[in-house]
């Protein structure tokens, strides 16, 4: 293996990433970075993780900037335009977006009342998709511009105790289609990714029954990393998938294909 240095992927390219001090969003935030964009970090209210974040991100060369903002608010149009304002004043006009904000949020069937499908709705599907058109209108076909939508295996198959979860990460997947299709004329392309269970520290003792189970199903025997969900992200960010457009891609060890019997 030759000990040269790689040259960045993309250099001189901007991307905003959402709920970036997310173990998924920090991942995220660091493979672009390595590939060469100036990573615009987004964040709700973790100024000191994502401030450490930043400076990861700089200790490698890339330019980094750290905004706070609620997309979880009244006026979401307001926040997400102020958002890529500020993006854009930090570093440029993002060529890629990554809409990787959104906590998991889990609620017993009979205890789901319309409080809590609204909380859900605030936190998932209605500030991603009023982002999403925000972040398209600015971008610039000639930059090869592309929106990157985290939904989930769950949108798929449902479990209990997730029905809300589910219905909107469900709902998400159908963005990336319509918005691919309003807006491939233009230039910007969306895709989506589906990850599995994803690994963290101290997932085998918080759950370790799901972690077997899953583990069993998946056809690598095991759950993702953050970084190989980045890295598929970063690959469908890239102009090298130029060609990718209005599907979701699932990155599940292949949990995916499992028999279901």
């Amino acid at each position: 293996m030759s000990g040269t240095p790689r040259e960045p992927a993309d250099p001189g390219r901007t991307a905003l990433v959402t709920g970036a001090t997310g173990g998924l969003g920090r991942a995220v935030a660091a493979t672009l970075a390595a590939a060469g964009y100036a990573v615009a970090l987004q964040h709700r209210d973790s100024a000191a993780a994502a401030d450490a974040l930043r400076a990861q991100v700089v200790q490698t060369g890339a330019r980094a900037a750290v905004l706070a903002a609620d997309l979880a608010v009244a006026d979401v149009d307001a926040a997400a335009s102020r958002l890529l304002d500020e993006a854009t004043a930090a570093l440029d006009v993002p060529d890629v977006v990554v809409l990787a904000a959104g906590a998991q949020q889990l609620t017993a069937w009979d205890e789901l009342d319309a409080t809590g499908w609204d909380a859900l709705y605030a936190h998932t599907l209605r500030h991603t998709a009023v982002l999403l058109r925000h972040a398209a209108a600015r971008m610039r076909p000639e930059r090869h511009p592309a929106i990157l939508v985290v939904g989930s295996i769950e949108g798929y198959r449902a479990a209990p105790g997730h029905a809300a979860y589910a219905v909107y990460k469900a709902a998400l997947h159908h963005l990336v289609g319509a918005a691919a299709a309003e807006l491939g004329p233009r230039g910007v392309r969306v895709v989506g990714v589906a990850p599995g269970l994803i690994d963290r520290p101290g997932l085998a003792q918080d759950w370790p029954q799901g972690l077997a189970r899953y583990s069993a199903a998946a056809a690598l025997r095991r759950p993702v990393t953050p970084a190989e969900v980045a890295a598929a992200i970063a690959f469908l960010a890239s102009p090298d998938a130029s060609g990718i457009s209005g599907v979701v891609l699932p990155v599940d060890a292949g949990w995916s294909c499992a028999p279901g019997w």
